[in-house]
């Protein structure tokens, strides 16, 4: 497989393979985790189920991020007083007698509903109440959520959110992401999908807000996390995440204030404030707070995008977008140049225009390779002053604009 076309999990899954705690199957259809547990046995494990990709690739995370040993770890444990009978995915265990049971993990598979997600939620605090276990997660793809839950009533479910596990000997954190030192991951365009849809439907809630609607709050969450991406510092923590022992109110409020500065850059883009319950923009928040959308490559970036919005707009909203291909044959015709005006009279989402610029950003490429700053120049002057479109629809105006912002 392609290296650009693999996932975040697989890239990951490799990592563990790498460093020898992972193996595949001569027939490449299991994996098997080497030397686990107090009795050190190898257990094997069908890869091609998608749930099992995400458990495998936590587990290369367990041990090679967090610092926990592959003998103080367990999978497939037997839940005692559960019924029916469960098995806690994965069991971190705090002794090397694997007598002390000090974590509990639940994966699902990546894009499970918001329904899907709390169920696992539950299924967790069994599994964690019934071995007395410290500390709970859920983990779904890219969406996780963890838990305090030794110091908290049974049925809290609000207060006790943290904002991860604490890596070997260490607190659990105020805040996961730290940019530079704990920063976030950079994914493929098909997590990037999974992701931008899980969004989408966690503010859709099922039909309770028009799709129109829905899709202009989900640009408005994401111009607001790609605004924390760029304007935070090295070193400083990212604001648009979920920090522990944070309600849904201290989240909205911190995203909301984001989004106050960002409509101070373009207040055409978003002329309306955000629209959700601060319980809806946690849920986002969760679904999306460890992706680095800028960090992701500007092609895969970009299909993502284009094919959510595709799929919304031809979907919900019967519009026709240009093929991909037309547009670069257009473009190649065409020749833009830094110095020449550039007018698309019915942009749309912005194919025409986001193809244009990527063109004089190629020319930049081939007139200055030595020359950061002449390179940003000439195709960000070009992007600033020479390209314009035109677009009847107003909602699509503001997502020609998100998509090139993206």
């Amino acid at each position: 497989m392609n290296t650009e076309n693999k996932t975040f999990f697989e890239k990951n899954i490799e990592r563990g393979v790498e460093k020898g705690i992972l193996k595949y199957s001569e027939d490449n259809k299991k994996i098997i985790y080497l030397k686990l547990g107090k009795n050190k046995e190898d257990k094997k494990y069908n890869i091609l189920d998608p749930e099992e990709k995400v458990r495998a690739s936590y587990f290369t995370e367990l041990v090679l991020d967090y610092g926990y040993s592959k003998n103080r770890i367990a999978l497939e444990l037997v839940v005692p007083k559960r019924t029916p009978k469960d098995l806690a995915d994965i069991v971190i265990f705090a002794d090397d007698e694997n007598k002390n049971p000090y974590i509990v993990v639940e994966c699902k598979k990546d894009g499970v509903s918001d329904a899907e997600f709390k169920q696992a939620v539950e299924q967790v605090f069994g599994n964690a109440n019934a071995l007395k276990a410290n500390m709970a997660i859920v983990v779904a793809g890219t969406t996780k959520e963890a838990f305090n839950v030794k110091d908290y009533k049974q049925l809290e479910r609000v207060e006790n959110i943290i904002a991860d596990i604490p890596k070997i000997n260490k607190e659990i954190p105020k805040y996961s992401f730290i940019k530079k030192e704990n920063d976030l991951k950079i994914v493929s365009k098909d997590d990037l999908i999974k992701a931008l849809e899980k969004s989408h439907d966690t503010i859709w809630q099922g039909g309770k807000l028009a799709p129109t609607v829905a899709f202009d709050e989900v640009s408005k969450l994401l111009f607001c996390k790609i605004k924390d991406e760029k304007d935070t510092k090295n070193n400083e923590i990212y604001k648009f995440q979920i920090g522990t022992g944070e309600k849904p109110e201290d989240v909205f409020e911190r995203v909301n204030k984001i989004y106050a500065e960002a409509r101070k850059f373009d207040e055409e883009v978003f002329k309306e404030d955000i629209k959700l319950a601060p319980e809806i923009i946690f849920g986002v928040v969760r679904n999306i707070q460890g992706i680095n959308f800028n960090g992701t490559d500007l092609d895969s970036k970009g299909v993502a995008f284009e094919r959510f919005m595709e799929d919304f707009f031809k979907g919900k909203m019967g519009q026709f977008f240009t093929p991909r291909e037309i547009i670069r044959f257009a473009v190649q015709m065409l020749k833009p140049k830094e110095d020449k005006l550039v007018l698309d009279p019915a942009s749309g989402s912005g194919g025409f225009l986001l193809n244009a610029m990527d063109y004089v950003r190629e020319l930049a490429d081939e007139e200055f390779p030595d020359s950061p700053e002449e390179h940003f120049r000439m195709w960000h002057n070009f992007a600033k002053d020479k390209l314009y479109g035109i677009e009847i629809n107003d909602q699509i105006a503001r997502v020609c604009k998100m998509n090139m912002i993206i």
